[in-house]
């Protein structure tokens, strides 16, 4: 099957308030809620079939701009402003592949949100967004899971013409090679203050799901760390 072209017909920005059931502790950070921004993406391929697909990602302070000066809003705005350049750029391209449309955007995002005082991560939210909102489209437009849909290449991913580590790599081959892995491993994030043992929690959450890793092991019984 050749990679489907499309149009990006509409991206639709939603937001809605998250309170995290247990604290997440990373670096100096200690977050217990954060908005939530879902985008909702209307594509049309090229013969007349259209599609909704959708994405959601924390706007999480201090995970894409670490800088200390700046507030947990100005974080926030930093992503909006990241997922509205993405929109603005995408819905503004003529038909292409799912792959052509984030490699004639990336750049460009990168460049406008340095413009705008957007580090590159942070400039690249927004169309990493984007890009899953429409990868969920283009699933359901061809009827297909995102599993077949990347063994098919059908996002049309082309090695860079530059000379990379993947350059005469073939792609469609490789990605063709997939297979499901037999299970999946139950992660569990300990950090410097995570609760290893039923000592360490200090307040129950109490809604059934693990609360520290000793919970983990009880519950899944992982055999690794």
């Amino acid at each position: 099957m050749a990679p489907p072209r499309f149009r990006v017909l509409s991206l639709r920005h939603l937001e809605r308030d998250v309170r995290l059931r247990m604290p997440f502790r990373f670096g100096v950070v200690t977050l217990t809620a954060a908005p939530q921004a879902f985008l909702r993406a209307r594509i049309r391929l090229e013969d007349g079939r259209e599609a909704d697909g959708a994405a959601a990602e924390m706007l999480a302070p201090k995970w894409f701009d670490k800088n200390p000066a700046i507030t947990d809003d100005q974080n926030f705005n930093q992503l909006r402003l990241s997922l509205a350049l993405a929109r603005e750029a995408y819905t503004a391209r003529e038909a292409d592949t799912a792959f052509g449309h984030w490699l004639a955007t990336y750049r460009p995002q990168i460049e406008k949100g340095a413009r705008r005082g957007l580090n590159s991560l942070t400039a690249c939210f927004g169309p990493a967004l984007v890009d899953r909102a429409l990868l969920d489209a283009l699933c359901r437009a061809c009827d297909i899971s995102f599993y077949e849909a990347i063994r098919r290449n059908l996002p049309g991913i082309v090695a860079p013409a530059r000379e990379t580590d993947l350059t005469g790599l073939d792609l469609s081959a490789f990605l063709a090679a997939l297979r499901p892995a037999r299970d999946i491993a139950a992660r569990h994030t300990v950090g410097l203050v995570d609760p290893i043992s039923a000592a360490d929690v200090t307040e129950r959450v109490n809604d059934g799901l693990p609360e520290t890793l000793e919970d983990v092991v009880a519950r899944y019984g992982p055999r690794w760390f």
